[in-house]
């Protein structure tokens, strides 16, 4: 049975349905679905518009569901600011948009039937901010999956779009997957995963906002198999500071790349060690690199299959949406980059 609600979370009107393939209908029922499926919540929540970049951000939501056994809710949304019809009444031109993103969310939902149960399945559309309708989504999920395209390119645009706000914003963990734009899906390889070949990789610095990455990290790792991999990257003292931190150590040569390593090995070991008394039976490596976080991150993920990150870490600015370090690794990082806040 196919049901429809109407939702207004973030000023567009918006549709949910199930995937029967028929076009939705509004219905006087249209809490059935949502009271039978309500204990499972939204599970992994993917952003789609049909672009290649976006696909593979599908087909990397499909496998997460189906390992984890979650529901997919497949989300399209379409702005109803800059459509190029400025003397258009919105009420004249909503059935076109209506129809378009119907029929997105729809192809979406037929490639992943390939894959998930048929009641495995949700897909929305939207008329409005689609940043909005995937944030209020994430309030219900386990996972929010969004596609990039290219190198330094979120999907939609450069910062302020609509990945990049779901990414700021999420209220669970959101995972991006590249893709380079304006290639056939058929062309691009596929995004690595998280098995026994390829590692989670997780940065750490102790503070809290790390810490609940690299619990997530963990969390994954042991879902899939995979060896965790926890990553302390210490950034070499700024001269001018080296006089006032020296005083506070007791004269200790800080200036000495193996004593600022030492250091760092020291914390990582900590967080490992941590890890290892919740997750006995996981597979967790630790590494002390210098040098700048975001880069070495990035780098170092060149053969992981996840690469978690937290949004901010120490030194982060309150007013910062993304920390440099998040933002960095998201931008330089080819495998897929999950952002914990």
């Amino acid at each position: 049975m196919e049901v429809a609600r109407r939702a207004d979370p973030a000023g567009g009107r918006g549709i949910s349905h199930g995937t029967t393939g028929e076009a939705p209908t509004m219905s006087e029922n249209a809490t059935t679905t949502e009271t039978a499926n309500h204990h499972l919540g939204h599970g992994i929540v993917v952003g789609y518009d049909g672009s290649a970049a976006s696909v593979l951000a599908l087909d990397w939501a499909i496998e997460t569901a189906r390992e984890r056994g979650r529901p997919l809710t497949i989300v399209h949304g379409i702005s109803t600011t800059g459509t190029g019809f400025p003397a258009m009444d919105l009420a004249q031109a909503q059935p076109l948009f209506e129809r378009t993103a119907r029929e997105i969310v729809a192809d979406g939902a037929r490639r992943a039937e390939k894959v998930l149960e048929v009641n495995q399945i949700e897909t929305q559309y939207w008329l409005g901010s689609a940043a909005g309708q995937i944030i209020e989504a994430s309030r219900d999920a386990d996972l929010v999956v969004v596609g990039s395209r290219g190198r330094g390119r979120l999907l939609g645009g450069l910062l302020g779009s609509t990945s990049y706000a779901v990414t700021a914003h999420s209220h669970c963990p959101v995972v991006v997957v590249r893709g380079p734009a304006g290639e056939d899906v058929e062309d691009l390889p596929e995004p690595s995963r998280p098995d026994p070949e390829h590692p989670v990789l997780v940065g750490s610095d102790e503070s809290p906002g790390s810490q609940r990455a690299v619990d997530a990290a963990a969390e994954v790792a042991a879902q899939s198999g995979a060896r965790l991999t926890i990553v302390r990257v210490a950034e070499p003292v700024i001269p001018s500071t080296w006089t006032v931190i020296e005083a506070g150590a007791g004269g200790a040569a800080l200036e000495d790349p193996d004593t600022i390593l030492g250091w760092a090995r020291e914390g990582v070991e900590r967080e490992g060690e941590r890890v290892r008394r919740t997750h006995p039976s996981l597979d967790v490596t630790t590494e002390a690199v210098l040098g700048d976080p975001g880069s070495v991150l990035a780098g170092l993920g060149q053969d992981a299959g996840l690469v978690v990150v937290g949004s901010r870490g120490r030194g982060g600015f309150t007013g910062m949406l993304l920390g440099s370090v998040s933002h960095r690794v998201i931008h330089d990082a080819v495998c897929p980059v999950m952002v914990v806040r």
